[in-house]
């Protein structure tokens, strides 16, 4: 019996030291709740678009804080990214949305807009030191963001950051949603050029800043394998464009018409894309309009 208990203790003792090391080396974030850890208490809209010369643009944040252990209050965190040195501004408190628990019953849907004016607020400077900070939104660069993160503070006082993050990015004259008139034209499956498509549809779809002049968005019908689509708009309202994820070398223009080419109509802000690719059978052409959901 002795033998037996003095193999014990052996055994124990590794195995309680092991646990102490790990204990040792857990932090805070290791200690939330697995739906912490998944973005699952709190998610946020991940972007909002801020189109300082648009008149009817939604810059509303939509946070549903989900049903669970009671939340007490939110703190929102911001910090500015300019993007022609990669500088950041030093984190600061934005907002503290209170709950009061709210979510304990049910989930809890919060929306927000922030002015210019509250985002700005508290920095002189951008995160290079030298440059002043924009003192409105048409004074910043496109492109330039505002990053927000979100910690849940619980009845217990215990903070846990949430993993669902907002990008509020200083957008170009071209961003925003609009809907996607798609003409397709398939040499084998169906239709026949160009009075019968194959395919006759409407879609929405987002046009995401990356320049001034650029955008990106879903390529043609695609996009769910991370198809998409560079636009370009140049000066004389030409456009180019770059396919990006797709498996075709896509074209612009139309092989049966060359007098079709893709153009940005500025009188209604639409943007008329004609594009194609050769696979089995022959070419296949795709029409599109974009225009804009004012």
């Amino acid at each position: 019996m002795e033998k037996f208990k003095m193999y014990f203790v052996k055994l124990i003792l590794p195995i309680a030291l092991t646990t102490l090391s790990l204990g040792s080396c857990i932090e805070n974030q290791d200690l939330m709740t697995s739906n912490v850890r998944t973005g699952g208490i709190l998610d946020a809209s991940e972007l909002v678009q801020f189109k300082p010369s648009a008149v009817n643009q939604d810059d509303s944040i939509y946070l549903s804080v989900y049903q669970g252990p009671p939340v007490v209050a939110v703190k929102v965190f911001k910090r500015y990214v300019h993007m022609a040195d990669n500088s950041a501004t030093p984190e600061m408190l934005l907002d503290n949305i209170v709950l009061n628990g709210a979510n304990g019953t049910d989930t809890f849907y919060v929306t927000k807009i922030y002015s210019w004016d509250e985002l700005k607020q508290g920095y002189s400077k951008l995160g290079n030191g030298i440059d002043d900070f924009p003192p409105d939104a048409a004074s910043a660069d496109v492109g330039d963001y505002f990053a927000l993160k979100y910690v849940s503070v619980m009845d217990n006082g215990f903070e846990s950051l949430n993993r669902s993050t907002t990008k509020i990015l200083v957008a170009n004259s071209y961003a925003g949603f609009y809907t996607s008139h798609i003409t397709y034209f398939h040499p084998t499956l169906g239709g026949a050029y160009p009075d019968k498509p194959y395919i006759n549809t409407y879609t929405q779809k987002q046009l995401i800043t990356l320049s001034v002049t650029s955008c990106t968005t879903n390529f043609a019908l695609w996009g769910s394998y991370g198809e998409s689509m560079d636009i370009t708009i140049n000066p004389d309202n030409s456009v180019v464009f770059n396919i990006v994820g797709f498996d075709y070398i896509v074209n612009e223009g139309d092989p049966y018409n060359p007098a079709y080419h893709s153009y940005y109509d500025p009188t209604n802000s639409t943007i008329h894309l004609y594009y194609y690719w050769e696979g089995v059978g022959g070419y296949r052409v795709i029409w599109e309009t974009l225009s804009p959901n004012i």
